[in-house]
């Protein structure tokens, strides 16, 4: 939704993105972040087995991991005065700059929004982070420089949960290439993590001159997002 900064790594995008853009920064607000935490909580069922301790003199526990996991990213930052770049269903295309204000306003509005709203909705995060090796861990380009490079000359690829396809023998995701791509910022919707928003807050204090601090959680999850009203 913004056009490309090489400072920006964190993207949020709007779920409008599904319909495919030729342009891939349309639609997609960065992020100026200086602090990021990602949480993986697993739930595995944990039984204890009766008289186990009275039997073996030991006490156990039988546990069941069916694969059941809550996955959130914390975000904390700055707005800054952007300039946005959006299109709608009428192939109606806005290039805009808008105040840091501004830019809390329309994120707060967006959060406030539901899965109905296509040009609203912001349904996916993209964190980028830099990447040696690719889907079959080999070096990327099959360059084995990349084992020695600085993190800052490596290529960047989005921050998933997804395994490499070196991995997945026994799983149906397959090889996950296009998540361990190096990232050129016109890949389709289909990178990154699909969630919500579950909270944005942003502070006004008249002392970060044209800057807004702000904070936000984005929980992983598969939204029904089709709107049969559009």
């Amino acid at each position: 939704m913004a056009m490309p900064d090489a400072n920006f790594k964190v993207f949020v995008e709007l779920q409008r993105r599904n319909d495919g853009f030729d342009d891939g920064q349309q639609n997609r607000i960065p992020l100026y972040v200086t602090e990021l935490s990602i949480n993986t909580s697993k739930s595995v069922m944990n039984a204890p087995i009766p008289f186990s301790g009275a039997i073996r003199g030991e006490s156990t526990n039988l546990a069941f991991d069916i694969g059941i996991a809550q996955k959130t990213v914390s975000i904390t930052g700055f707005l800054l005065n952007q300039t946005i770049k959006k299109k709608n269903s009428d192939d109606v295309t806005i290039d805009v700059t808008l105040t840091s204000f501004e830019m809390a306003q329309l994120l707060s509005s967006y959060v406030d929004a539901s899965a109905f709203q296509d040009d609203q909705n912001l349904n996916r995060l993209i964190i980028l982070i830099p990447s040696r090796v690719d889907h079959n861990f080999v070096y990327h380009d099959s360059d084995v420089a990349n084992a020695t490079k600085d993190e800052s000359d490596l290529p960047l690829i989005p921050f998933t949960w997804k395994n490499r396809g070196y991995d997945n023998s026994f799983t149906s995701q397959g090889d996950n290439a296009e998540y361990f791509k190096a990232y050129t910022g016109n890949e389709d919707h289909t990178v990154g993590i699909s969630g919500f928003i579950r909270s944005f807050s942003c502070q006004f204090t008249g002392t970060e001159g044209n800057t807004v601090p702000f904070t936000m959680e984005f929980e992983e999850a598969l939204v029904i997002s089709d709107n049969f009203l559009d």
